[in-house]
């Protein structure tokens, strides 16, 4: 399967999972795959970690859609993390100042998820 790009990489190729549109910014359940290394970034994220992230259902199955967030919460590989993303939450929460320019920010870990039976 390939995606617009024409890659075959499994990492890039489109999502199986698509959560209904309510209208409202969307809070995103995903896997930490690993740190991203960047030795020239803006100022604004000199301390700040860059994860790469695997977007999760609720039922805790794997999409293969991939994210980079900013790390607010001192995450980890492996860890099942909440990510927000929308210009305005994920600014503040990942560096304490509204206007930097990042689209998605980890703002929590999560422990477990409780989902309730289906009628």
């Amino acid at each position: 399967m390939s995606n617009r790009s024409g890659s075959t990489c499994p990492t890039h190729q489109s999502t199986k999972y698509k959560a209904p549109s309510t209208g409202f910014q969307e809070m995103i359940i995903a896997k930490v795959l690993g740190n991203i290394v960047a030795t020239q970034k803006n100022h604004r994220y000199e301390n700040a970690r860059v994860m790469l992230c695997e977007q999760m259902t609720p039922e805790g199955e794997t999409t293969g859609h991939t994210i980079l967030a900013l790390d607010s919460v001192d995450s980890g590989v492996g860890d099942t993390v909440l990510i927000v993303q929308e210009g305005w939450g994920a600014s503040t929460a990942a560096t304490g100042k509204a206007g930097a320019a990042i689209d998605s920010a980890i703002v929590g870990v999560i422990d477990r998820i409780d989902l309730l039976e289906s009628e």
